[in-house]
C-alpha cells in the first residue's frame, strides 16, 4: 500500500493496522470470546478486506461465497445465512467486550447495517469521521445486498452522530456517498484493460507515408481483439507531417484511469531477399524495454504487401492473442498486485485456459465483486457467462443458465463490437441448448475478429460435438493453421475426429498432449482411446488422472455431464470405449 493510500485511511480511521490486528489475533485467542468458528473465519474477513481497501465492494453475496462457501447461485433473499451470522456475531463482540470491562484498550465492532469493521478505543468513539455507514435502528432490518445482474450501489456514507430515523433520509445518504466514493480510501482497486500505443513515426521523411500505412495496419489488427486498447502515435509538435505526407496527426488521446500503457516500438524494412518487421514493447513509466522480437519472410512467399500483412497480424497476435505478450505481462501483474475488473477477467482467462476449479471458483469470486462494484462493466459480464458455463453451473442449474444467458446477453448491448461478448454469448446459447443461435454468435464473434484464432477453435468443438463433423475439422484446422500454436478447442476436436475416425493412436497422442488433471472432456477421451487400444496401464493412468480433482467417485456418473450434449453417435462411441476399459455405463435414474 502506497504512502497517501496509508495518509487517507488514518484520517478515516485513527487506530493504525498493526495494534488493530493485533487487538484481532489477541482476541480470538481468548477463551472469553465465545463466538463460533463461523464467526472468527468472517470477522477477519471482514477486517482483512478493511485493510486491503475493499470494504466498499463487501456485500452479502460476497461473503456468502468467500467465507460460507456458498455457490455463485446464492441469493441472499431466500438463504439469510449471512445476516443470521453477522447479527451473532454482533452479540458475540458485544458479551465479549461486556466481560472484558476496563480490560479493553481497544474494541472491535460491526455496526449494524453494514459489514465494515469499526475500531473504537477505550476513551469512546473516535472524534474523527468514522469508517463505519451509518448505524440502523435495532428494529430495522439490515439491507439487502443487491444481486448480481442488478446495478450496485455505492455504500452509505457515515455521518458522526448522526440518527438516520427514516429510510428517505437512508436513501439520501446512500446517494451523498456515491457522489463522493471517489474521495474515499476504501475504494477497491479497480484496473481497465491494458492501452497500447503504436509508434507510427517515419524513420526518414521519404518513408513517411508508407511507415504510417504499416503503422495504420497495425493498429487496426490490435484493435480487433478485446482484449486491449489500440492508440496510434500522436506526431511530435514542431514536425510539419502533413506537408510530407497529408496526414493530419490525432489529437493526444485520452488515458483510461486504471489503464497500464504499453509503447509499441516497430520498424520495418524490404531488403532484397525479405521483408523484416522488428518490434520492442516499452514501459513507458521506466522507458524499460519490456519484450522485443524480429519476424521475417522471403519475398517468394508472395507478394510485398501479402507478406507486410501477414507479419503485422502476426504480430498483432502474439501482442494480443490469448497467450499474447501484452496478455501475459499484465497477468503478471495482477498476480503480484490483484485488482478487480479487468484484472478478474484475466484471472478468468487464466483460469479458462487451465480449467482447474480451484482458480474458476477464484475468478467466479472475484468477478462477482467486481460486477458488484460495477454492473455495467462488458468484459466482466461475458467472462463471468463463460465461467459459469465452464464450471458446468449453467447446465445442472436452470437459474444459473438463464444468468449466464442475461449475462452474455448484457455484455453483447454493453460492448456490441467486442467479439469476447459474443463467444460468451455463443457458450452461454450452447449450454442452454440453443445450437443454432450459438452458432450464429459464433459467426458474428469471427466476423469482428478474423484475427484471433480462439474464436473459430471454440465454435469448432461446439459445431463437432454436435454432429457438425466437416465444419467442426474445417475450423479446427483454421485455428491450427492462424496459430503459433494448437488452441486447447482445436486440438481436442481432432482428438476427437481421430478417435470417431478409429484412428486411436493419432487420438492418443493428441489426448496425450492435452492431459491436464482438471480437464474432465480430456481425460476421459484418453480413458476410451485406451479401452479401445487394450492398453491397461494408459485406463489406469488416465483414471487417476479423472478421480485426482475429486476422489474416488463414479466415472460412468461423471462422464454424463460431458457426453450429454455430444452428437449421439460421439457419445456413443465414448460410452464404448470406456467400457472396454473397464468403465460400466451409468444406469438412468
Amino acid at each position: 500500500m502506497n504512502t497517501r493510500e496509508d495518509a487517507d485511511r488514518a484520517a478515516y480511521c485513527p487506530v493504525a493496522e498493526r495494534p488493530a490486528r493485533a487487538e484481532l489475533d489477541r482476541m480470538l485467542g481468548d477463551p472469553r470470546f465465545h463466538g463460533t468458528e463461523r464467526h472468527r473465519k468472517l470477522l477477519r474477513y471482514l477486517v482483512d478486506e478493511f485493510f486491503a481497501g475493499r470494504s466498499a465492494s463487501v456485500k452479502a453475496y460476497t461473503i456468502a461465497i468467500d467465507v460460507f462457501a456458498r455457490p455463485s447461485s446464492f441469493d441472499p433473499a431466500t438463504d439469510p445465512i449471512v445476516r443470521v451470522e453477522a447479527s451473532r456475531l454482533r452479540a458475540a463482540l458485544a458479551q465479549y467486550y461486556e466481560a472484558l470491562g476496563d480490560e479493553a484498550a481497544l474494541r472491535i465492532e460491526l455496526p449494524k447495517g453494514n459489514y465494515v469493521p469499526l475500531f473504537v478505543r477505550a476513551d469512546g468513539k473516535p472524534s474523527q469521521a468514522v469508517l463505519a455507514p451509518p448505524t440502523i435502528a435495532p428494529d430495522a432490518a439490515e439491507p439487502p445486498p443487491p444481486s448480481p445482474s442488478a446495478v450496485a450501489v455505492g455504500r452509505r456514507i457515515s455521518m458522526a452522530n448522526v440518527a438516520i430515523a427514516s429510510a428517505g433520509v437512508l436513501a439520501m445518504a446512500a446517494a451523498f456517498y456515491v457522489s463522493m466514493a471517489d474521495h474515499f480510501p476504501w475504494k477497491p482497486i479497480l484496473s481497465e484493460k491494458p492501452t497500447v500505443v503504436v509508434d507510427v513515426q517515419p524513420q526518414r521523411v521519404k518513408d513517411g507515408e508508407e511507415q504510417r500505412k504499416i503503422g495504420d495496419y497495425l493498429v487496426h489488427a490490435l484493435s480487433q481483439f478485446s482484449s486491449v486498447r489500440t492508440l496510434a502515435q500522436e506526431q511530435p509538435a514542431g514536425i510539419d507531417v502533413a506537408s510530407v505526407t497529408g496526414w493530419v496527426a490525432p489529437r493526444p488521446a485520452v488515458r483510461l484511469a486504471g489503464s497500464k500503457e504499453y509503447r509499441l516500438s516497430i520498424s520495418y524494412s524490404m531488403a532484397n531477399d525479405a521483408h523484416e518487421l522488428a518490434w520492442q514493447v516499452v514501459d513507458p513509466q521506466s522507458s524499460e524495454a519490456l519484450r522485443s522480437g524480429v519476424s521475417k519472410l522471403p519475398l517468394e512467399s508472395g507478394d510485398a504487401h501479402q507478406i507486410q500483412q501477414t507479419l503485422l497480424v502476426r504480430l498483432a497476435r502474439a501482442l494480443a492473442g490469448e497467450d499474447g505478450v501484452i496478455t501475459s505481462l499484465e497477468a503478471a501483474r495482477q498476480v503480484s498486485a490483484p485488482s478487480l475488473g479487468y484484472g478478474c477477467v484475466l484471472q478468468a482467462d487464466m483460469a479458462l485456459a487451465r480449467t482447474d476449479p480451484e482458480n474458476l471458483a477464484s475468478a467466479l469470486a472475484c468477478l462477482e465483486r467486481s460486477l458488484a462494484y460495477n454492473a455495467n462493466d462488458a468484459d466482466v459480464s461475458a467472462s463471468l457467462a463463460m465461467i459459469l458455463v465452464v464450471t458446468g453451473e449453467a447446465d445442472t442449474s436452470p437459474i444459473a443458465g438463464n444468468r449466464a444467458l442475461k449475462l452474455a446477453d448484457k455484455a453483447v448491448a454493453l460492448a456490441p463490437q467486442a467479439s469476447q461478448s459474443y463467444v460468451a454469448q455463443m457458450m452461454a446459447r450452447f449450454a442452454a441448448g440453443d445450437t443454432e443461435a450459438a452458432f450464429l454468435s459464433g459467426q458474428r464473434a469471427s466476423a469482428l475478429n478474423p484475427l484471433d484464432e480462439a474464436i473459430p477453435a471454440r465454435l469448432g468443438l461446439l459445431q463437432y460435438i454436435s454432429g457438425h463433423w466437416s465444419e467442426g475439422v474445417r475450423l479446427a484446422r483454421l485455428a491450427e493453421a492462424n496459430g503459433e500454436y494448437v488452441h486447447h478447442d482445436a486440438a481436442l476436436t481432432l482428438a476427437l475426429d481421430a478417435y470417431r475416425g478409429r484412428r486411436y493412436e493419432e487420438a492418443l497422442l493428441r489426448v496425450r498432449q492435452l492431459a491436464n488433471t482438471s480437464d474432465l472432456a480430456v481425460n476421459l477421451l484418453r480413458l476410451a482411446v485406451a479401452g479401445q487400444l487394450g492398453l491397461t496401464q494408459e485406463a489406469a493412468s488416465a483414471l487417476d488422472e479423472v478421480r485426482a480433482p475429486t476422489g474416488p467417485a463414479d466415472i460412468s456418473l461423471l462422464a454424463k455431464p460431458v457426453t450429454r450434449s455430444y452428437a449421439p453417435e460421439l457419445a456413443a462411441m465414448i460410452e464404448d470405449g470406456l467400457g472396454k476399459a473397464g468403465i460400466r455405463p451409468a444406469e438412468n435414474p
